[in-house]
């Protein structure tokens, strides 16, 4: 009997606890004309290079040429994420 009671007691106590954080969170949201800077929304072209080279070297190292790899890699990811960037401005998702 003592064991169904703190079952009873722990599953309302969960569940009120759960029915504040919905509460709490729908109710703090924020304002829909705010847009965040393109910083946070899109990674920075050099980052796609740095990532870019060293999937490239990885896939170079595979077929014999490393060094052409990263290069052709950063090349690729710098261009890929400077686009990314752009169309997501372009867009409206960030300023």
């Amino acid at each position: 009997m003592l064991r169904i009671r703190i079952f009873l007691l722990s599953t309302a106590a969960l569940t009120l606890i759960d029915i504040s954080v919905v509460a709490y969170a729908q109710y703090y949201a924020p304002p829909p004309s705010s847009r965040p800077p393109c910083q946070a929304v899109t990674p920075g072209p050099l980052q796609g290079a740095a990532r870019g080279a060293a999937g490239g070297a990885l896939i170079g190292a595979i077929s014999g040429n490393a060094g052409r790899g990263a290069a052709i890699g950063a090349t690729f990811g710098g261009v890929r994420n400077a686009v990314r960037r752009g169309s997501a401005r372009s867009a409206g998702a960030c300023y």
